[in-house]
């Protein structure tokens, strides 16, 4: 009785630990600017500085370029930043959210003065 009692403890315990293991992604984190975030892909930017352009208030907007020339313009929501605060010139470091399926709109997930 007490074997038995051993192996329903051990497949027990082998079936709570198995979905998590299952769900690890193979290889670890995925590259090429990939995130891994909430257990699916991020394909949003990695968060980095930019420079400041262009502050579109109305619009919640503000244009950015990047060390490398590229440029780019982020929405900004209500709760993530005060535009009021940025100039052009500024420099700042943006975390993105993750892109809709099939759209090109960037999204501030959050933004901070960078030096």
């Amino acid at each position: 009785m007490g074997r038995l009692f051993k192996l329903i403890c051990l497949g027990l315990l082998a079936t709570t630990l198995l979905p998590p293991v299952l769900a690890q992604p193979a290889g670890g984190g995925g590259g090429g600017g990939q995130r891994m975030q909430g257990g699916g892909i991020n394909y949003a930017p990695q968060p980095a500085v930019y420079v400041v352009g262009l502050v579109d208030a109305k619009n919640r907007t503000v244009g950015i370029r990047a060390a490398d020339g590229r440029t780019g313009t982020v929405h900004v929501g209500e709760s993530v930043y005060d535009l009021s605060k940025l100039k052009s010139g500024d420099k700042i470091r943006v975390d993105f959210i993750q892109p809709e399926a099939g759209s090109t709109k960037l999204s501030a997930a959050s933004i901070w003065p960078a030096q």
